[in-house]
């Protein structure tokens, strides 16, 4: 006689075959992440980077899927995974089409000469993801290394079309140009300082005389003939460069010279305004600049003004330049960004709100000057540090800059604003 399950027999079959198929789940509720995104965007420390690897580590564990793998390198990447390159590789070989994981692989040489191999793996992530724009990024200095400059101004117009630069990085940006003496050199540091005043010259024509000159690129052996072929004083001869890298190892070896990631570009700035000094060009610094024991001197001894520092001689008067930048600060300056929904409800850690609040120590490392050689400036600037900064400024910002404002005691909105402040009750 064949045996039939009771209904209650049956549910408990069911309820064990249930359980037996989770049991294979994770143990605990594993949530999925946040996105990592370039840090053009989005700025963390490498702690909270080295966390968020550990969290796509455990969550590609889970759910593995090229998708979590390709965060997972990202944050490891930007945390300095010691093991980062060869998970890197190992992600390759599983997801060989996936366009994050090619853009990352890029990188593994970036700076190297005609890196044939890197803009590969950059023209394949393009193509493959034509909504990814990081590759467009990386893939300019490759063209500048090869001298394509047709593909060049493609790349540039492609991240200029995307939207991928946000209206208050390229309005800083145009800000700090628009200040700047005719065929001035402005030697500046990273991405969101670097790329958009490329974009501004070289394809949307504005200010084509002033020559935009990335500091980390210096670092390479074939960017400074680069620039010399782009017009500027030169600077080095292509037989030097060795010479000079090898030189500054030995020093460093010797110990004669502290250690640095930019050492090499270092040594090359003071060449530069020594050649711009004799061709009679300007060069300034942005204020975005990573400051180095190399570099102080320079700064120490330019000129303050505004967003950036005048690091070559000048025979104007120090009051007229001064006055001449902050009158074009308040006659000039594109805000639509700053007063924009986006950058005034982004997060804390955003890349634009952290590049804007620099407005408002820009203004303030100048008050004392102001106040001696333009006092008829203050009032306004303070208006406009009120109305643009002060809503996108974390507190802590303006708690270190409110001291100097604070010591413009003669204007009475700004002891009001200071009293409201805690400070000169």
């Amino acid at each position: 006689m064949k045996s039939r399950l009771t209904p209650i027999s049956a549910l408990l079959v069911s309820f064990f075959i249930f359980f037996a198929a989770c049991s294979d789940l994770p143990s605990k509720d594993i949530v999925r992440p946040e996105e990592i995104k370039s840090m053009r965007l989005v700025v963390y420390d490498k702690p909270t980077y080295a966390k968020l690897a550990e969290q796509w580590k455990e969550y590609y564990k889970a759910f593995p899927s090229e998708y979590a793998y390709a965060h997972w390198m990202r944050a490891a990447d930007y945390a300095d995974d010691s093991s980062y390159w060869k998970l890197l590789d190992k992600g390759l070989k599983k997801y060989p089409a996936n366009p994050t994981l090619l853009y990352l692989k890029s990188l593994e040489r970036a700076g190297s000469h005609d890196n044939t191999e890197a803009r590969g793996y950059l023209e394949r992530a393009a193509s493959l993801d034509p909504g990814y724009i990081d590759p467009w990024f990386a893939l300019i200095p490759n063209y500048m290394d090869i001298r394509d400059e047709e593909r060049l101004n493609l790349a540039l117009r492609r991240i200029l079309e995307s939207g991928a630069i946000a209206d208050e990085v390229f309005d800083f940006n145009y800000n700090m140009i628009s200040t700047l003496e005719p065929n001035a050199i402005l030697i500046t540091n990273g991405d969101n300082d670097t790329f958009p005043g490329w974009i501004l010259s070289r394809i949307l024509n504005f200010r084509p005389d002033v020559a935009v000159v990335n500091r980390s690129l210096l670092n390479t052996e074939w960017y400074p003939l680069y620039v010399i072929e782009q017009g500027l004083p030169r600077f080095v001869e292509e037989k030097q460069i060795d010479s000079i890298r090898n030189y500054i190892l030995e020093a460093v070896k010797a110990g004669k010279r502290k250690p640095s990631s930019g050492i090499f570009s270092d040594t090359l700035l003071y060449r530069i305004v020594e050649s711009a000094k004799t061709a009679g060009r300007p060069v300034y610094f942005s204020k975005t600049l990573f400051m180095t024991d190399e570099i102080r001197p320079l700064f120490e001894n330019g000129r303050d003004l505004g967003m950036t520092v005048l690091v070559s001689p000048s025979e104007k008067p120090y009051a007229r330049q001064l006055q001449e930048t902050f009158e074009t600060w308040l006659q000039s300056f594109r805000t639509a960004g700053l007063e924009s929904w986006r950058l005034r409800n982004s997060p804390r850690f955003d890349a634009g709100r952290y590049l804007v609040q620099g407005y408002g120590f820009h203004i303030a490392t100048n008050l004392a000057s102001l106040k001696t050689h333009a006092p008829h400036l203050v009032e306004p600037l303070f208006k406009w540090y009120i109305k643009y900064v002060v809503p996108v400024e974390s507190e802590e910002n303006r708690g270190r800059i409110a001291p100097a404002w604070c010591g413009m005691k003669d204007i009475e909105e700004i002891s009001e604003w200071c009293r409201k402040q805690g400070i000169n009750k």
